[in-house]
C-alpha cells in the first residue's frame, strides 16, 4: 500500500473500522518515515499474502483507540517476520489500555506443516504491556514453545482475559508444565476458553501448605473449554482429580489426535481419553450422581455417545486439528 493511500485513509477523521486486503501490495523497507495517526480507529482487520505486507502497513500508522486487531495471511511467516510484526504493532498501538482483542492466523493450506517455525515466549512478551486484553488468539502461526515464566506473567498482565488460544498443527517442544497451566487458569478468574499445550511427562507437583498438606489451586468456575493440543502426557495420575476440583464447570476437553501429520498418531491420545473418562466420572460424583458428560448433565442417565452416535472425535471450535471423544458441539438437552 502506498504512502498516499494511507494519507487518504487518514483524511477520514471519524473512521472507526478499517478492513483492508493487502494481497499483491509491495512491502519494501519503510525508510524511517513518520507514522500517520488514525486517531479514531477502533477496529482493524488486515488480509494479506504474507505477513510483512501487514507489518509494512502497521509501521506507517499509529493508533490511540484501537480495541481490536485481526491479521490473516496465506503463506507461512518466518520467526523473524512474526517477531518484527509484534514489535511493530506494539509501537504502533500507543494506548496500552485500549486494546481488547488480538487475533493472528496463518490461513495457509497446511501443505507446509513440515517447515519448522520455532516461536519462543520472547516473541509474544511485548504483548504483555496491553493490560486490557480479554481475547488473545494465535492460530497455526508456527511451532509455539512457551515457558512457565511467560505463563505465570499472564494473570497479572491480562487480569480480564477471557479467551486465550495458542493453537497450532505444528509440533513443538513445550516447557509449560501442567501445574503452570492449572495455575494460569485458576488465577484468571474470567477465563472461559483456553488452548494451550503443556508438558506432563513428569509427575505433577501439587502446592502444599506449611504443614505439608496438599493445597489445591482455588476453584475457578468460568473455564468451560480446554484444548490441550499436542500436550505430552506420560500417565493419568491425578490430572482428572485436579481438573474436576479446580474447574468444576469444565464442559469440553479437546486434544489433537494426530501429531502434526495425519500419518502420525499423537502418542498421548489414549491417555487423554482415559483422563477425560475419569474426569467425567468425578464430575458425576461431585454433581450428586447425575450422568455428567463433559460438564453437561444428561437426563435419564444417557451417554453423549448414545445421544449423538455418529459424532465421536469432533473438531474443536478452538482451532484444534482433531477433537476428543467429548461428543457433539451442540448443547445437550437438559
Amino acid at each position: 500500500m502506498t504512502r498516499q493511500a494511507i494519507t487518504n485513509i487518514q483524511q477520514a477523521r471519524y473512521l472507526t473500522v478499517l478492513e483492508l486486503g493487502l494481497h499483491g501490495t509491495a512491502y519494501d523497507h519503510d525508510g524511517g518515515v513518520t507514522a500517520l495517526e488514525l486517531s479514531s480507529l477502533e477496529r482493524l482487520a488486515l488480509f494479506s499474502d504474507v505477513l510483512p505486507q501487514c507489518t509494512h502497513f502497521i509501521r506507517q500508522i499509529t493508533t490511540r483507540q484501537l480495541s481490536y486487531i485481526s491479521i490473516e495471511y496465506t503463506q507461512p511467516a518466518s520467526p523473524i517476520e512474526i517477531t518484527v510484526f509484534i514489535e511493530s504493532f506494539s509501537t504502533s498501538c500507543q494506548n496500552y489500555g485500549s486494546l481488547r482483542e488480538i487475533e493472528v492466523a496463518d490461513d495457509s493450506d497446511g501443505t507446509n506443516n513440515e517447515v519448522v517455525i520455532p516461536l519462543s515466549s520472547e516473541v509474544f512478551r511485548p504483548l504483555l504491556k496491553f493490560t486490557g486484553l480479554f481475547s488473545v488468539i494465535f492460530k497455526d502461526i508456527g511451532n509455539i514453545n512457551l515457558d512457565n515464566r511467560f505463563i505465570n506473567d499472564i494473570p497479572d498482565a491480562w487480569p480480564g482475559i477471557q479467551e486465550l488460544k495458542f493453537s497450532s498443527h505444528r509440533l513443538a517442544g513445550c516447557d509449560v508444565t501442567f501445574a503452570a497451566m492449572v495455575s494460569l487458569a485458576s488465577r484468571c478468574r474470567s477465563l472461559h476458553t483456553l488452548n494451550l499445550t503443556f508438558n506432563a511427562s513428569q509427575p505433577t507437583m501439587v502446592p502444599q501448605a506449611e504443614d505439608g498438606t496438599e493445597l489445591l489451586w482455588p476453584a475457578q468456575t468460568a473455564l468451560s473449554l480446554l484444548d490441550v493440543g499436542h500436550s505430552q502426557v506420560s500417565e493419568v495420575a491425578r490430572m482428572p482429580y485436579i481438573l474436576a476440583k479446580v474447574f468444576p464447570d469444565l464442559k469440553r476437553v479437546y486434544w489433537s489426535s494426530h501429531a502434526g501429520s495425519p500419518q502420525i498418531i499423537n502418542p498421548s491420545a489414549q491417555l487423554m481419553r482415559e483422563i477425560q473418562e475419569q474426569l467425567w466420572d468425578l464430575q458425576n460424583s461431585l454433581s450428586g450422581g447425575s450422568e455428567h458428560r463433559g460438564g453437561w448433565v444428561v437426563p435419564g442417565g444417557r451417554r453423549v455417545a448414545d445421544l449423538y452416535p455418529d459424532q465421536g472425535d469432533s473438531g474443536s471450535d478452538s482451532g484444534s486439528d482433531s477433537g476428543s471423544d467429548s461428543g457433539s458441539e451442540e448443547d445437550l438437552p437438559v
